[in-house]
C-alpha cells in the first residue's frame, strides 16, 4: 500500500508513518472500550455464572430453577474469557435468557445469596 501511495504521490511524509491496522483489531479495540463502560454490570453477571458453575450441586439446583421457570435447559450459562468480547457477548446472551432462573435460585438457595456477601482478596464485595 505504501508503494502505491508513493507512486500516486499521495503519501503523507513519503509514507514513513503509514500504518494500517487490521479492521478486526480496530473493532476489538472499540468493543473493548465500550465494555469498560459496563464493567460493573458484566462483572456481576460473570460472578453469578461463576457461582452457579462452581459446584455440580449448585448447577443442578440452577437446572431445576430453569425447569421451574419453563425455559429450555439446552445451552444453560457459559463463562466468558474477559479478553475475548465475543465470549462476553455469548455469556450475556445466555444469562439474559435465564434471568428468571437466577432470580428463583436467589430465593431458594441461601448459599447463592451468601456468595455475593463475601469479599474478594482486595476486600471488595462481590457484585
Amino acid at each position: 500500500m505504501r508503494k502505491r501511495l508513493q507512486i500516486w504521490k499521495s503519501a503523507v511524509c513519503d509514507g514513513k508513518f503509514l500504518h494500517v491496522r487490521c479492521s478486526a483489531h480496530i473493532l476489538n479495540l472499540i468493543v473493548g472500550d465500550g465494555l469498560k463502560e459496563l464493567d460493573y454490570s458484566i462483572m456481576a453477571i460473570r460472578n453469578a455464572v461463576i457461582c452457579v458453575r462452581a459446584s455440580s450441586s449448585r448447577l443442578e439446583r440452577f437446572k431445576t430453577c430453569v425447569k421451574n421457570t419453563c425455559k429450555e435447559d439446552k445451552a444453560l450459562v457459559c463463562l466468558d474469557v474477559p479478553t475475548r468480547w465475543n465470549s462476553t457477548y455469548l455469556m450475556l446472551d445466555h444469562a439474559l435468557k435465564y434471568v428468571d432462573a437466577f432470580n428463583l435460585l436467589e430465593e431458594e438457595d441461601l448459599l447463592y445469596s451468601q456468595f455475593f456477601c463475601k469479599e474478594d482478596r482486595n476486600g471488595k464485595k462481590i457484585y
